[in-house]
């Protein structure tokens, strides 16, 4: 598997082990996603019910913080 793909792969396995602490100490969770006050609708239930769709309807801000915590997880080098 290429680097790209290696590391794409590893940003889907670590996305789906996220809970509701890393979301909220990454900053994820503010007044823009994921409290009552943003959504008419269950935010973090809907994350974690599909991560991959919700992650595409967070406002940019927030996915910024998401990418940042996948990205902070990533190895430094990825074995193939």
């Amino acid at each position: 598997m290429n680097e790209r793909a290696a590391a794409f792969h590893n940003a889907l396995r670590i996305m789906n082990g996220i809970d509701y602490a890393d979301l909220n100490t990454a900053g994820v969770i503010n007044e823009n996603w994921g409290t009552p006050e943003a959504s008419d609708r269950d935010q973090i239930a809907s994350f974690f019910d599909d991560p991959f769709y919700e992650a595409i309807r967070m406002p940019d801000a927030n996915f910024e913080k998401l990418f940042a915590l996948i990205e902070a997880r990533q190895p430094k080098e990825l074995v193939p």
